[in-house]
């Protein structure tokens, strides 16, 4: 999965986070405080449902119940695609429809595609799932098709997310520049720590994109959360 960009900017970000986790012990101070916050605490989640069932009767049981524990912000996973044919496309509609009746008007549904569709076949399920106010569709085509999330963006009123297979500011930069999403999700595991993941998040702050970290490293990830400004990063991941 990180093919793109080997292993390199993976190690760089472990030594990264592995710095600022000794600056925070040597000053007796948390890692978010270093950088400048907290701007919120505790720092606001949503529930990331990877490995739960994506059936929709039990999949809407589920998401009822995260709603009773307070997961007013839910990201379920497509499990469908293009070799799938008409019935996959059914079932990942289906799904959406199940959950917003689940849970309301109230909670925000935001989905997952694992880079396993095409142009023409995300703009269908944004077409026909528009009616049910999806929050983001995250990671609709692979990384490297950039002109495909610049046409998704254009011709979708659903928000589209992507990132966490993005290594460092400069790629990330390329998608800013290219109006190809609305939610930035860079991984301060991968993207090359803590330091980068800030910046990225500045970078975010001057095109009007909101930075929401992937989660694989959760402390580093609601650190960064917890330092920035609420209008950059409004919340985090919590698998």
């Amino acid at each position: 999965r990180h093919s793109r960009a080997s292993h390199y900017m993976m190690a760089i970000s472990y030594v990264d986070n592995a710095l600022w986790d000794l600056r925070g012990r040597v000053f007796g101070a948390p890692v978010f405080r270093l950088l400048g916050g907290p701007t919120q605490m505790p720092v606001r989640v949503y529930g990331s449902c990877l490995g739960f069932s994506i059936d929709p009767p039990l999949a809407g049981k589920r998401a009822a119940q995260l709603k009773k524990d307070g997961f007013i912000q839910q990201k379920w996973f497509l499990g469908y695609g293009p070799g799938d044919g008409a019935r996959g496309m059914d079932l990942n509609v289906q799904l959406v429809k199940e959950l917003r009746a689940a849970v309301g008007d109230d909670v925000q549904l935001l989905f997952d595609a694992y880079q396993g569709w095409d142009l023409q076949y995300s703009l269908e399920w944004c077409r026909k799932v528009e009616q049910y106010r999806p929050y983001f569709l995250e990671e609709a085509v692979p990384m490297s098709d950039l002109e495909s999330f610049i046409r998704l963006s254009q011709m979708t009123t659903v928000p589209i997310a992507t990132g966490e297979h993005l290594y460092g500011r400069w790629e990330a930069e390329q998608f800013f520049k290219a109006n190809a999403l609305q939610f930035m999700q860079a991984d301060p595991e991968w993207c090359g720590g803590v330091s980068e993941t800030v910046k990225i998040a500045n970078l975010c702050s001057v095109h009007g994109v909101k930075l929401l970290p992937h989660c694989h490293n959760i402390h580093a990830a609601l650190h960064i959360v917890a330092s920035q400004s609420l209008a950059v990063c409004p919340f985090g991941e919590y698998l």
